[in-house]
């Protein structure tokens, strides 16, 4: 099982607004922890921001047809299961 800090498909991200804005508040508080020259807790930040534009802007297209695409090959393989029982 994969370790995810963030899962981009849960359907609390789908709108944009919400991705846009988990991406801009960790940004923002680091810039107020460097204002207030905490700069570990500022580059924590940072990184934190980043990451979530990466998953949640950048990638998200490509995690979600993913996901679907696994949805509907765990469907078409419980179908087939069905169809088997239903032939002996």
């Amino acid at each position: 099982m994969k370790f995810q800090i963030l899962d981009p498909t849960h359907p609390f991200f789908k709108p944009l607004w919400i991705r846009i804005l988990c991406t801009v508040l960790p940004l923002a508080w680091a810039g107020v922890e460097y204002s207030n020259a905490a700069t570990g807790w500022a580059m924590i930040f940072v990184v934190a921001g980043l990451y979530a534009g990466y998953e949640l802007l950048f990638m998200y297209d490509h995690t979600i047809k993913k996901a679907e695409a696994k949805a509907e090959a765990e469907r078409a393989r419980i179908a087939a299961e069905a169809e088997r029982s239903d032939a002996d």
